[in-house]
């Protein structure tokens, strides 16, 4: 089974998000936070992962999730990416003057993720040398908590979390230096309570 690896430095990055269109005969949503969002992640990812043999594939998942999705427990750095500047440019209010008593997630309702070669280099005689990216998937979701108070509390589900991407490596001498990204969301911007995040059902 591949090991699984997050990598040290995300490269250039580029998004785009704007207010996915109405359907003929959708009802307009009633709240700004039951407005679905269309957001595309295009971007440049260092891995450096170096071959170990000339005769067997060396084979690894890379996790990562582009700047301002949440990958752990701990939430997006404040004002980065494009959920908050969808915050700020359609003035969507905050749960809480404290920024650490709530994580901005997306909650998806549909993805479409892709991951390519950006960069391969073999120093020497290439022997048998090979590079693959083999599949690419979502993350496992998250499930978090709403910020609004309610009872039984509101449960956010399917929230982003970043992509894995099975990659892989031949020859002593070859390394996979980078992949590109472009990762397509359709989903909803919501406020989970700071803590609440988990992959564990709700």
């Amino acid at each position: 089974m591949a090991d699984v690896f997050f990598p040290g430095n995300l490269g250039p990055q580029n998004w785009l998000i704007t207010p996915a269109a109405l359907a003929v005969g959708e009802p307009a949503p009633q709240d700004i936070l039951d407005q679905k969002w269309l957001v595309v992640l295009t971007g440049v990812l260092e891995i450096d992962f170096k071959g170990n043999s000339t005769d067997s594939w060396l084979n690894e998942t890379v996790v990562f999730s582009p700047d301002g999705f949440p990958l752990g427990s701990e939430g997006a750095p404040l004002n980065s990416g494009p959920l908050f500047w969808a915050i700020n440019q359609y003035s969507i209010p905050l749960p809480s003057s404290d920024p650490s008593a709530y994580t901005v997630v997306f909650s998806l309702q549909e993805w479409a993720p892709f991951a390519t070669l950006s960069a391969i280099f073999d120093q020497g005689e290439s022997i048998n040398a090979g590079f693959a990216v083999n599949a690419w998937r979502p993350r496992h979701f998250f499930n978090g908590v709403s910020t609004k108070f309610s009872t039984p509390p509101t449960i956010i589900n399917n929230i982003f979390s970043g992509i894995e991407v099975d990659v892989g490596v031949r020859d002593t001498d070859a390394w996979f230096l980078k992949l590109s990204y472009n990762i397509t969301l359709l989903g909803k911007i919501a406020f989970a309570a700071s803590g609440s995040l988990t992959d564990q059902p709700l």
